[in-house]
């Protein structure tokens, strides 16, 4: 794949830290001494998949007192993972693509999860993302297409009280207007060449499919799990 000076966080499964697999392999096994069975043991995504989706993984993530000893990769992806498939979305792929997302932004780059309750107070409005196509190659409008759609996916997905309670008060759009943006971004960057770069021709339509189920598996995620709205 050509190199880019941007980029694209597709994908959570390569940026599993030595630590991720520390605390998986005391979770499944009961002592971190048994990494190296697991190790052996994940040949495949598959496999380690496998590992990923027992329930003891997932009740110990959520439980965990602190979850910057994972990393965001790991942590968004057991979370996402499990709320996608109780919602009905058991694509492998959406479940990577939307916790990379999320683990992306967490780092802060359109909001902060270290606020709870809000977004940065430098939320950007979808008048901002047109505004800014103005002038710029195609190359450029494919990378702003796809963080059009992913900060809106976030934002919709996890501060869905946000969004309501500033349209209620100064009358901004709704959180649908919102899933609408990123569905159409999203749609629209799947139909660009840069789309097959990235391997992310398929996936962008499929996403914009289910993007209303997903956004309300996060919601409850974020309510039950992640409290950014208390």
């Amino acid at each position: 794949m050509k190199r880019h000076p941007h980029s694209v966080p597709a994908s959570c499964f390569e940026k599993f830290s030595k630590r991720d697999f520390l605390f998986l392999a005391e979770t499944v096994f009961g002592d971190e001494d048994a990494l190296e069975s697991l190790l052996t043991l994940i040949d495949d995504s598959d496999s380690l998949l496998a590992f990923l989706e027992q329930d003891i993984v997932f009740r110990k993530v959520i439980e965990i007192p602190f979850p910057l000893s994972l990393t965001p990769e790991f942590y968004f992806f057991i979370l996402v993972r499990r709320s996608l498939v109780d919602a009905g979305i058991n694509d492998f792929r959406i479940a990577d693509y939307v916790a990379a997302t999320l683990a992306d932004h967490s780092r802060g780059r359109n909001f902060s999860l270290r606020s709870p309750g809000r977004p940065d107070l430098d939320f950007t409005y979808h008048v901002d993302f047109v505004e800014a196509l103005d002038g710029l190659s195609t190359y450029e409008r494919f990378f702003l297409q796809v963080e059009c759609g992913n900060q809106f996916l976030a934002l919709t997905g996890l501060f869905p009280k946000f969004l309501e309670g500033r349209a209620n008060r100064r009358g901004a759009p709704s959180r649908s207007y919102y899933e609408n943006v990123a569905r159409s971004a999203f749609l629209t960057a799947g139909d660009h060449p840069l789309a097959d770069e990235f391997d992310l021709r398929h996936l962008y339509p499929q996403l914009a499919d289910c993007l209303d189920v997903t956004t309300k598996a996060l919601n409850r995620m974020a309510e039950n799990y992640l409290f950014l709205d208390s």
